[in-house]
């Protein structure tokens, strides 16, 4: 019986400085200056500016980047599956470091939500947490 191996994506978590290394997908999922594939796991404006203001509680902000997240899965799949095709994929944004109770930051949102879909489509997954410039 020949054995293949299983493709595994591992997926971290960083602020928008972070230059990556060799081997390592870095996307900017900003609103702010994401393009191309990061722009796809943007949240919007409205959400982040809410957020910011104190309009929204971090709940209303997680159904709401959840929801926009469901909306582009179902009409553009296969830039999920292209991010979760890395063999190490960083998501980046603006937002400080945040408590690891907390996490108030939709790249830690993301990273759950890429977990679910590799899940489904029974791609290895491994949470690498968040990783920082050397």
């Amino acid at each position: 019986m020949i054995e293949t191996k299983q493709h595994i994506c591992a997926v971290g978590t960083a602020r928008i400085g972070y230059r990556g290394h060799i081997g390592q997908r870095v996307l900017d999922t900003t609103i702010k200056s994401a393009t191309g594939l990061g722009a796809v796991f943007a949240p919007t404006w409205s959400m982040v500016m809410d957020w910011k203001r104190g309009a929204i509680d971090w709940d209303t902000y997680t159904n709401h980047y959840t929801e926009l997240m469901r909306e582009r899965y179902q009409k553009n799949q296969v830039a999920f599956l292209d991010a979760l095709q890395s063999d190490v994929l960083i998501v980046c944004c603006y937002c400080k470091d945040t408590h690891a109770s907390t996490r108030h930051c939709h790249r830690y949102l993301l990273v759950d939500i890429l977990h679910k879909v590799a899940d489904r489509h029974q791609i290895g997954f491994k949470s690498l947490g968040e990783v920082h410039n050397r």
